[in-house]
């Protein structure tokens, strides 16, 4: 087996985060909300007044604080020649060890009380991923190695139960071939799962359980079952690389295999071509001439996408320790980064409530087919 890329198109553009933040002091919410810190209806009281907003309450620092972390849009092996500039330069870069992603941490502290927004221009070669099967033979895995070690590891959202694991045991049942058994994964997941947005609630655990999730819960399931077999599997985190067209995040999967290297796999798409229940989605795939036939995105990728980050629970730098409060932000790992951590930083060393209202738009100007 081998992975080619090929059929490259240039893709640029821009990503905008624009935030506004705004404070009310302990007289602000006693006079506006007729509450107070101590009252136990306060978010369903700010939420009516102001919206479905991001409210985080401060007073614990001893100065002003606003941090915020992005995944840098970088180099992956379908994703090519990146380049990027910010209209604001972060304060520090990390690289991600486990991950091997970028991390940009952003100190917007003197931006507290006003509206701003960060640009980023981009550019990069996106290539579709080909998977040459000549082959079905596969080398077993070096268990020592960090890479197997990290991504067969059971973590939060990835759990590795009894149940699951026995699940994992009856779908491949007696294949051998790490291939095969992915592929039979693949095929179960698309069978028995059901594409839903918003999920009522994230994990593998509960994916299974409802047997309905989004993009990023087929992540789940498949990963956690490949990992149970001892076989490396993570997630990637994009958007859609589409001129004019609005759209949300995306998110897809990659299984490793000795001597191949990473091997993609979207089963949310499959589920929603072979299925066809969405015949909005179906109409999207169409008109962005991506293929239509499922089984195209086990091991195989188009190349109208835009790689932020790859992994989960990923390690933040310059975390406080506020962050870990937030079940998403356990231990200041960001559970996905897409391309921001799922939580700012927001306090001061003034008694109330920040409100944050964050919009975030990709902003693709134009895609050439077959640049070379």
């Amino acid at each position: 087996m081998k992975l080619h890329y090929k059929n490259p198109q240039k893709v640029r553009g821009s990503y905008i985060w624009k935030a506004d933040t705004k404070f009310l002091s302990e007289e602000d919410l006693k006079s506006k909300l007729k509450s107070d810190l101590n009252d136990k209806n306060l978010l369903d009281k700010l939420v009516k007044k102001y919206g479905n907003k991001l409210f985080l309450a401060s007073g614990s620092r001893k100065k002003d604080e606003f941090f915020v972390w992005f995944s840098r849009i970088k180099q992956w092996a379908n994703q090519k020649n990146v380049k990027t500039k910010f209209s604001i330069e972060p304060k520090k870069s990390n690289k991600d060890k486990e991950n091997e992603n970028v991390i940009d941490f952003f100190d917007f502290s003197n931006k507290l009380n006003k509206k701003f927004q960060l640009k980023i221009d981009f550019s990069f070669d996106c290539h579709e991923t080909i998977l040459e099967v000549n082959s079905n033979k596969t080398k077993p895995y070096n268990k020592n190695s960090k890479l197997y070690q990290q991504y067969t590891k059971s973590e939060k959202y990835l759990e590795q139960t009894k149940e699951i694991t026995k699940l994992a045991k009856s779908i491949v049942g007696e294949e051998s071939n790490f291939f095969k058994q992915a592929r039979k994964l693949f095929d179960w997941i698309i069978e028995n799962i059901n594409y839903k947005y918003p999920p009522e609630i994230r994990g593998v655990i509960p994916t299974l359980k409802n047997k309905c999730g989004d993009c990023g819960e087929f992540n789940h399931v498949f990963i956690a079952l490949c990992r149970i077999l001892g076989i490396p599997a993570r997630s990637v985190l994009g958007m859609w690389a589409i001129p004019k067209e609005k759209q949300g995040y995306h998110a897809w999967a990659e299984f490793y295999l000795e001597g191949v290297g990473w091997i993609p796999v979207d089963s949310s798409v499959a589920e929603g071509l072979k299925n066809k229940k969405d015949k909005e989605f179906v109409k999207f795939m169409k008109k962005i001439k991506n293929p239509m036939n499922y089984e195209f995105y086990f091991g195989n990728l188009d190349n109208n996408r835009i790689i932020f980050s790859k992994g989960e629970n990923i390690l933040i730098p310059n975390c406080p320790k506020e962050l870990s409060q937030f079940p998403a932000m356990e231990d200041c790992k960001s559970s996905f980064m897409q391309p921001t951590s799922i939580y700012p930083h927001v306090s001061g060393n003034k008694k109330g409530i920040f409100i944050i209202d964050i919009e975030a738009e990709l902003d693709v100007l134009a895609r050439t087919h077959n640049y070379r």
